[in-house]
């Protein structure tokens, strides 16, 4: 088979892959509809899902107050964030049935981690769509879990060339398969709709998987993949919550903010904003990298990724 066969036949399968569930559907297909309203939405909510709502409205990352009402909290989450944390159930969910020996706790601590650093990073750039941050970074290694789910034998290869060749994931995947986890992601949440700048930050999000131009305005793109580049050069904190994480950054950020201001006074009259990001975001990552060196211990190697399958 050609490599085009091959991609064909792998985004075939995704797209005929059983990954909804119906509990939620109706929740979806109402934060569709620009007719749709708060109260309609709470009223065909089940309790587990107001649960989840509520816990989310409550954490840190929306700053930890204090949220009992479940129409407040869907308020507050807003209808873009509602999906993308059904879109993100869905998922969870489905593949915690079927990877009963997954370690989906590293796994999901490794996205809060790089949910935590992006959100640090967008605040210095003064990026505007947070939530979309957290939304790649939890969902930017679904494609390794739909690899071990549903190409088991090929997951196994994956493995064993790693291994044996000391390789990073994109690459010993695309050897195998055609296709890394991260083109398998994207193709994944385009069944669900998911905007297109999110599907393609998911897609580029290792940097070693495919070159993309620094100067276009997909600026979650580019904050994402810096995000995931600086987590993975630290393991993971043991005794440090992820967003414990991020508000020990706060110095970091105010000074990021100084220095992205500044930046902005001298530069942007002579040149454009896309000309500039780059030099911004390399500025505000070595900043927040060299911070993070005084939380994190540094890995010993930078190939083999939390989260993935051994």
């Amino acid at each position: 088979m050609t490599t085009e066969e091959i991609i064909e036949r792998i985004e075939n399968k995704i797209k005929k892959l059983p990954l909804v569930n119906t509990e939620v559907v109706h929740i979806i297909t109402l934060l569709n509809n620009p007719a749709s309203n708060f109260d309609q939405i709470v009223e065909k909510l089940s309790p587990s899902l107001a649960a989840r709502f509520l816990n989310i409205a409550n954490s840190a990352y929306y700053g930890g107050r204090e949220v009992r009402s479940i129409n407040y909290a869907v308020q507050l989450l807003g209808y873009g964030k509602m999906k993308d944390i059904l879109v993100t159930s869905i998922l969870m969910d489905h593949f915690t049935r079927c990877l009963k020996q997954f370690n989906f706790d590293k796994f999901l601590k490794q996205a809060q981690v790089c949910a935590a650093v992006a959100k640090v990073l967008g605040e210095i750039l003064n990026f505007n769509q947070l939530d979309d941050l957290f939304t790649v970074a939890t969902l930017q290694n679904i494609g390794k879990l739909v690899i071990a789910v549903y190409f088991k034998a090929e997951h196994e290869q994956i493995v064993a060339l790693k291994k044996s060749q000391d390789l990073p994931s994109c690459e010993a995947e695309k050897m195998i398969l055609g296709m890394s986890h991260a083109e398998i992601g994207a193709v994944v949440l385009q069944r669900f709709n998911v905007p297109q700048e999110i599907c393609d930050a998911v897609r580029f999000h290792d940097c070693r998987d495919t070159v993309v131009p620094l100067i276009n305005d997909n600026y979650l793109q580019h904050i994402a993949r810096q995000a995931t580049t600086i987590v993975g050069q630290f393991s993971l904190p043991k005794d440090i919550a992820p967003m414990d994480l991020y508000h020990m950054l706060r110095a970091t950020v105010e000074e990021g903010k100084r220095h992205y201001r500044e930046q902005i006074q001298t530069q942007l009259r002579s040149s454009g904003y896309p000309q500039i990001f780059p030099s911004l975001l390399t500025q505000a990552a070595d900043l927040v990298t060299n911070d993070l060196r005084a939380h994190l211990r540094a890995r010993a190697t930078t190939i083999e990724k939390v989260g993935q399958e051994s």
